[in-house]
């Protein structure tokens, strides 16, 4: 790749936004699961896959 071609695309601050969402939910997850609540553990399992597959779906449709 040509050092001066630009290496990133129209939306990819947008994803990393959401992935970076998905990680406070999966830290969430962990100290959910550390206090045994599984309905938390639940809640914040939901939210970061829901955040994951935003950021998928953003990857995929190539964002302009």
């Amino acid at each position: 790749m040509d050092a001066k071609q630009k290496s990133s695309f129209a939306g990819a601050s947008d994803v990393v936004a959401h992935a970076e969402i998905a990680v406070q939910h999966i830290r969430e997850l962990k100290m959910a699961c550390a206090n045994g609540d599984k309905g938390a553990a639940r809640r914040s399992l939901r939210q970061a896959i829901s955040e994951l597959e935003l950021a998928r779906a953003m990857v995929r449709t190539g964002i302009d």
